[in-house]
């Protein structure tokens, strides 16, 4: 252990990752970096996971939450362990490379203003393609991978971006403690797109870190199930974060988004259609619990909607989700046409 450097928390959270694990920790556990801790939540796994712990990394730190808090509360139990002056997020399906956490951590010590970094993140199953170099954070809350399937060696500059991917990323620990973690509402998916919205919001930088590497076990779908989550979490970061003025003026992107999500959910099934319906009911049944939420954010907000805006993306990356090419080319004309009209004027007025 290196004392003369800062002290790193890595939060590493589990849920039936008996698999993953005897490539992860290892990966972990040869970081160059020379001082940091592990700690592992584990959401009531039911695969062993807690037992293979146990008996290959007693020395590790193993928080049982007991039942499945999902990926912010199980997250946010991790943050209350932590000792570090910086705290990392990374999956327990990814593979980290040896200098992973040394350039994650760079730019926070050697840029104050740096607030939270975020690696290049590469597809285990095919190294030559980039998962996410961060996200893409749409106007309309929409949250897509930033750069997947890419070749892996582009997004070979860092930059200040508006999303980080939650998959690996490392944020400064006063911040953390500011905004006070995830947002346990969300339970999975878009947590990480909320957490950096409000990160900016309290007047922090997210920059991408091209040379801090990992390999990721990712395949994209978008479950039924899935749906629910993205939709739901969608209203609420909306509702929460931004100002009722800006809100008014999105209005003609977001009923445009309503119908592209909607024509999606159509094109897959009837469940689709009931999960975005339930979405829905949720944010108009939880309408107090969001609008609480709301007075916290809004009271906590360093800058404005207008200066927010200035990282937020216009353009609805549809390659990543259509492989009809003649779908994907009206899809691309005609929504993001609009999507970039609209935003061109709604930024102004904002």
């Amino acid at each position: 252990m290196d004392n003369n450097i800062n002290f790193v928390s890595i939060i590493l959270l589990t849920y039936n990752s008996a698999l993953d694990l005897p490539e992860c920790v290892p990966s972990l556990l040869s970081q160059t970096y020379g001082n940091f801790e592990i700690i592992i939540v584990d959401n009531a796994s039911s695969d062993g996971t807690v037992e293979f712990i146990h008996k290959n990394y007693p020395q590790l730190k193993l928080i049982e939450a007991g039942k499945n808090l999902g990926y912010p509360s199980g997250n946010n139990l991790g943050f209350e362990y932590a000792r570090g002056n910086y705290v990392v997020v990374v999956n327990p399906d990814t593979v980290a490379d040896s200098q992973w956490l040394t350039e994650l951590i760079k730019p926070l010590d050697e840029d104050s203003s740096i607030t939270a970094t975020t690696s290049k993140i590469k597809i285990y199953y095919d190294t030559d393609k980039i998962n996410a170099c961060g996200d893409i954070s749409h106007y309309t809350g929409l949250t897509f991978c930033k750069g997947l399937h890419a070749p892996s060696d582009s997004f070979s500059q860092s930059e200040e971006i508006g999303a980080v991917a939650g998959g690996s990323f490392a944020i400064r620990r006063e911040m953390l403690d500011y905004i006070k973690g995830f947002d346990s509402d969300f339970f999975l998916y878009m947590e990480d797109t909320d957490l950096s919205w409000r990160v900016r919001f309290a007047g922090g930088k997210l920059v991408y870190v091209p040379t801090s590497i990992i390999y990721h076990k990712f395949k994209l779908s978008i479950a039924a199930w899935k749906h629910f989550y993205l939709e739901r979490n969608r209203y609420m970061m909306l509702l929460k974060n931004l100002e009722t003025k800006t809100l008014l003026l999105l209005l003609p992107g977001l009923v445009l988004t309503e119908i592209v999500t909607m024509g999606h959910a159509t094109l897959n099934g009837p469940e689709y259609i009931r999960n975005k319906f339930k979405a829905y009911w949720w944010i108009v049944n939880n309408r107090n619990i969001i609008f609480e939420h709301r007075k916290k954010t809004l009271a906590t907000k360093k800058i404005s909607d207008k200066e927010f805006f200035q990282l937020i993306e216009w353009r609805v990356p549809y390659e990543q989700i259509i492989k009809n090419k003649t779908l994907l080319w009206c899809a691309d004309k005609l929504f993001n046409t609009a999507y970039r009209l609209h935003f061109t004027v709604a930024k102004r007025l904002i």
